[in-house]
């Protein structure tokens, strides 16, 4: 809501306010006077225009949308290989926030923040910084080190994720189609991606 919302008869006491006390005015805030009605009329019209206002402000704004989420889904381009068409309205409107923050996506917060919205617990870490890591994976050099994504996938916090401690860490062919396909669209051309988990 762009505009606070007023009753009929605060609009009408903001115009009457607005007039002077004059002996032309007086009947101002008298209900019953023809100035009044007017007054009443002129705010029924401003309650009118500050609604339209606020259904714009929320349409325009993609976390609360409803008339306007297929115009969002067009503008970002949902439904695509990695985002399905969702079933509920809250579905839509978190695909779309998500379509937009990962249009220039440049930071380790960044990343983060795509995964939390996609209700992941996440850390990312970029080349040097994780090398201990990724000196470990075949073919792996210091010189492929700076265009290296590391992406850590706590398993135990995730909603919808295993529900088991695991001895072990898993695959990367176990990490989430949507997050995987989302990370590798958004990532810096350069860069490679690579998860590893924690539970």
């Amino acid at each position: 809501m762009l505009l606070k919302e007023r009753d009929l008869q605060e609009q009408t006491q903001i115009l009457a306010n607005n007039l002077r006390g004059d002996p032309l005015h007086q009947a101002k805030n008298i209900q019953d006077s023809n100035l009044y009605k007017v007054l009443n009329g002129l705010a029924t019209g401003f309650l009118s225009y500050r609604d339209f206002i606020n259904y714009v402000y929320n349409e325009y704004n993609p976390s609360t949308t409803t008339d306007l989420i297929d115009m969002w889904e067009g503008m970002v381009g949902i439904p695509d290989s990695c985002i399905p068409i969702a079933s509920t309205i809250e579905e839509r409107r978190k695909w779309v926030v998500l379509k937009l923050s990962g249009l220039n996506i440049t930071t380790k917060a960044q990343f983060e923040r795509i995964g939390q919205l996609m209700g992941y617990n996440i850390t990312v870490r970029a080349g040097l910084e994780a090398s201990d890591y990724l000196l470990t994976l075949p073919g792996m050099t210091t010189a492929k080190l700076p265009f290296c994504i590391l992406i850590t996938l706590d398993v135990s916090a995730n909603v919808g994720g295993f529900p088991l401690t695991l001895p072990f860490t898993l695959k990367e062919s176990a990490v989430p189609d949507s997050l995987y396909c989302i990370f590798n669209k958004i990532k810096p051309a350069h860069c490679v991606v690579y998860f590893n988990f924690t539970s």
